[in-house]
């Protein structure tokens, strides 16, 4: 009976709490890993957009782009699976395990979001496409084994383009093509606004990922330049992108939409002097960096309210 000891002294309901805490855990990793956090950032970054476009928020347009970007980046961990072994072993767990369910939804997801994007006209289902044309250009092996390469993300900084353009053209103009917005500087703004930060947000995890995409042979920033060298690189990058967003937004941004873009290089930046500096890398790019957008549309919200 000695092996019954130690659950003598168990406090009563310590058994339910652990199982609760363990099943709390689990629906976060599902959460977190199954992309559909970055499906509810994509909604705050669709926010933001209409804010700084002179729209409210339109449920029809973040709706759309929450389900793009939830489909997209669920598809990608398909054609990625051989990295993330590799760089990130608690997302293969969750994306392996539950394969078959996520690439129906992300099918379904892509499916619902092409068909409210269509009550809009052709014009909205050529915007919602475009981010998954650009995820398979860049993630399919198709190029001719003569030029090196097999994916267009395994050419230096090619991946980081690609993603960013994307987004950026993504963003900027379904607003404009749902909403019946006048496309013009305020659009111009957004897409540049979207593209530098996805631009840095696509290079911070390839910061924590740089030994699996050197194994691999994916050569990106971090793996040429080291850590340093890319802290400095995106720094450079985040300074350039508030000088060019200042210039653009002269005589065109409310208060509260500048507060926010301003609030937005200020958090990027703080993504990229911690990343690489601690063991929480891996915090630092699925929570925080990820997640930006979720604390900047709240942002834009209060903002916007209060100025």
């Amino acid at each position: 009976m000695e092996y019954a000891g130690p659950y003598l002294h168990e406090v009563p309901g310590q058994h339910e709490r652990r199982c609760w805490l363990e099943s709390l855990e689990r629906t976060w990793e599902f959460f977190l890993y199954s992309s559909t956090y970055l499906g509810a950032a994509a909604v705050g970054m669709a926010y933001i957009s209409c804010l700084i476009q002179g729209a409210g928020f339109s449920l029809p347009v973040a709706t759309t782009l929450g389900l793009v970007v939830f489909s997209v980046y669920n598809l990608n961990r398909k054609t990625d699976e051989a990295e993330d072994a590799l760089n990130h072993a608690n997302r293969h767990r969750i994306t392996s395990t539950f394969s078959h369910p996520l690439l129906g939804m992300a099918v379904a997801a892509y499916m619902a979001a092409l068909c409210i994007a269509g009550l809009s006209g052709p014009a909205a289902i050529a915007v919602a496409v475009l981010p998954l044309a650009a995820g398979l250009v860049y993630s399919l092996p198709f190029l001719p084994k003569v030029s090196g390469y097999r994916r267009l993300k395994e050419i230096p900084v090619c991946k980081n383009l690609v993603v960013s353009f994307a987004w950026g053209f993504s963003f900027s103009l379904l607003p404009v093509t749902m909403l019946g917005i006048e496309p013009g500087p305020a659009s111009l703004l957004v897409f540049t606004f979207i593209f530098c930060w996805t631009f840095i947000a696509s290079v911070i995890p390839d910061v924590r990922d740089r030994a699996g995409d050197a194994a691999t042979g994916v050569l990106t920033i971090p793996v040429l330049c080291g850590v340093k060298g890319t802290r400095v690189l995106l720094t450079a990058f985040n300074l350039l992108s508030a000088i060019i967003l200042a210039i653009l937004g002269t005589g065109l941004l409310s208060a509260g939409s500048a507060a926010v873009i301003a609030l937005s290089l200020v958090y990027s930046q703080g993504c990229i002097l911690a990343i690489g500096q601690t063991h929480h890398d891996g915090f630092i790019c699925d929570v925080v960096s990820d997640g930006q957008f979720l604390v900047i549309a709240l942002a834009g919200f209060i903002f916007m309210w209060v100025m």
